[in-house]
């Protein structure tokens, strides 16, 4: 009993395009783009200022009695954590917050166990916004 194994060969085949051979290749590996852009650039020793200010009084009661010296804080937005500006109304109850940045503030006045808080008073570049606290 004999039995015949097959004969595994391997074969290898490469085949050439004559075109392929006699062509050079040629690549450009530096190509060159160019870009242009205009910047227009106008300087002038004009300054605009975009600061507000806000301007009020402090009073008291119906009869709207004037409050001096009553404590105005104000807070940047609608957080009543920390002051950004912290002053006094004067002998006429007036008081003025000046060179503020455009933008939504919240005020608040105390005067001794009185306090009064109004919320988002909105600033705008080169505005005075006028606001009364009554206490």
């Amino acid at each position: 009993m004999n039995k015949e194994i097959p004969v595994i060969t391997e074969k290898e085949s490469f085949q050439f395009n004559s075109q392929d051979l006699d062509q050079e290749q040629n690549a450009n590996l530096n190509p060159v783009q160019l870009n242009m852009q205009n910047v227009h650039v106008h300087v002038t020793a004009e300054k605009t200022d975009y600061s507000g200010r806000i301007t009020g009084i402090t009073y008291f009661g119906r009869n709207r009695e004037i409050v001096k010296d009553a404590t105005i804080l104000l807070f940047f937005g609608h957080e009543t954590v920390v002051p950004v500006y912290k002053t006094r109304s004067d002998a006429d109850g007036n008081f003025v917050i000046e060179e503020l940045p455009p933008g939504y503030y919240t005020i608040k006045a105390k005067y001794g166990e009185y306090q009064v808080k109004t919320q988002f008073i909105k600033v705008l570049p080169g505005q005075n916004v006028y606001q009364a606290l009554h206490l």
